[in-house]
């Protein structure tokens, strides 16, 4: 299957589905459609989301378009907070996720990077975000500080090694071959 002829709201789905149970905050969906999007630039449709540099980061207002539409739809549900940060996207049982067809490499990248996301708590979230792509600091409303954003990396690091979620060292040398 060809990554251009999927659509960018399938994506969407497919990533708010990733998300399970627990649904996903606008940063936290927003920043798993930015890390799919630099994953796979250049790979996807030429309508996929293009991202600004705003106050946290990379911004795209069209993902919350679409996460609307979706929401009108029936496939997803937001739950709306007391702040926009506090909005909840959670996918609905209901919703066809059979009928969206995605290739291995890019359903297990949106899986791993969405488990990887989902328990950081926002200033960590921005801080990985700046730490990988520091171009997205460009208009930043967020004080980053890079030996915080190590600290948060190596504690997150240990949390997974307590909880089990290892690597073995020849998937991690296996990856860094890619």
């Amino acid at each position: 299957m060809n990554l251009n002829s999927i659509s960018r709201s399938d994506i969407l789905l497919a990533i708010i589905a990733a998300a399970g149970a627990r649904g996903f905050s606008r940063a936290h969906m927003l920043k798993v459609v930015f890390l799919v999007s630099e994953e796979f630039k250049g790979r996807l449709a030429e309508d996929f989301y293009e991202f600004d540099k705003y106050h946290y980061g990379p911004f795209s207002r069209e993902v919350y378009s679409d996460a609307e539409m979706l929401n009108d739809s029936g496939c997803i549900s937001i739950k709306y907070g007391a702040e926009r940060r506090d909005d909840q996207y959670k996918i609905e049982e209901d919703c066809c996720l059979d009928d969206i067809q995605l290739p291995t490499e890019l359903k297990r990248y949106i899986e791993d990077t969405a488990d990887w996301v989902i328990d950081m708590s926002f200033a960590e979230l921005v801080r990985v975000i700046y730490f990988l792509f520091p171009e997205y600091r460009e208009n930043s409303r967020f004080d980053y500080d890079e030996e915080q954003a190590l600290a948060d990396s190596f504690a997150r690091g240990m949390r997974q090694l307590r909880e089990g979620k290892t690597y073995s060292t020849a998937e991690v040398l296996a990856e860094l071959r890619k």
